[in-house]
């Protein structure tokens, strides 16, 4: 899609503006202006989750402006208006779903029990995977382009991936200091596990269902799915001393052998 003029950013205005606010008769310039960042932003918010569902249903390549901003409800000026091109608008959508994940698991870090922070960080890391479908068809067509869009954006990654590397460096650390948590593993380790065993499942339910002959996306099974990645998680970093998994499942029993006549 070609990129537009100068005309397309946020230091300019253009003559006339579809979402605009109305004029405030007699209203003072704070309540305008207040107003209009209020229509602003909400705008903003339906061009991404817009966007955000065209660029996962259709890719990159495929994805179109007019689907989105008819989705929006607004029009294409709007978008070039505000992103430049349909790669910013790409890459604005990529910063948006990591920052949103982000922004809530760091309510998790809780270093005064790492090991509770780190299984309410592996459930919530699920969890978010689950409502936010979007996410995960993202990152595959993401992956399918080698990271191309990504790597151009090197702000979103210092803005979204840096703060989860901390977010369980922080737990980890915080457990390896109090003796709960193994010293000869990496957060880079940690995090791969957490993301990996939510990612592929969620990825490869379909193949896998077929596979195993199951609907992996029951409830039983997703709450059970969610219990293995914690067990897994926290046994990894399990001291031995002091075990961070919950109680270990019982063993089965062996059955007596038959007795020899």
């Amino acid at each position: 899609m070609p990129e537009r003029s100068s005309s397309a950013g946020r230091t300019g205005r253009p003559a006339a503006r579809a979402d605009e606010p109305a004029p405030i008769e007699g209203g003072g310039g704070p309540t305008r202006r207040r107003l209009r960042r209020e229509r602003t932003d909400l705008l903003e918010t339906r061009i991404l989750d817009a966007a955000a569902e065209e660029f996962a249903e259709h890719g990159f390549a495929g994805a179109r402006i007019e689907r989105v901003s008819a989705a929006a409800g607004t029009v294409d000026r709007m978008l070039y208006y505000y992103y430049g091109n349909k790669e910013r608008l790409y890459q604005a959508v990529l910063a948006k779903i990591y920052e949103d994940m982000i922004g809530a698991q760091r309510e998790f870090v809780t270093p005064e029990d790492p090991v509770e922070g780190m299984r309410q960080l592996v459930q919530h890391s699920w969890d978010h995977y689950l409502s936010h479908p979007n996410l995960v068809r993202l990152l595959m067509n993401e992956n399918l382009l080698r990271g191309k869009h990504i790597r151009q954006a090197p702000q979103v990654v210092e803005r979204t991936a840096l703060p989860l590397v901390q977010t369980v460096a922080t737990l980890l650390e915080s457990g390896q200091a109090r003796g709960v948590f193994r010293r000869d593993v990496s957060s880079e380790h940690v995090l791969m596990t957490i993301m990996s065993l939510g990612f592929f499942y969620l990825s490869n339910q379909y193949t896998c269902a077929t596979w195993i002959g199951a609907d992996l996306m029951s409830r039983p099974r997703r709450a059970a799915w969610r219990d293995h990645i914690c067990d897994v998680v926290l046994r990894m970093l399990a001291t031995g001393d002091e075990p961070a998994a919950a109680e270990a499942a019982p063993k089965p029993r062996r059955k007596p052998a038959a007795s020899k006549k």
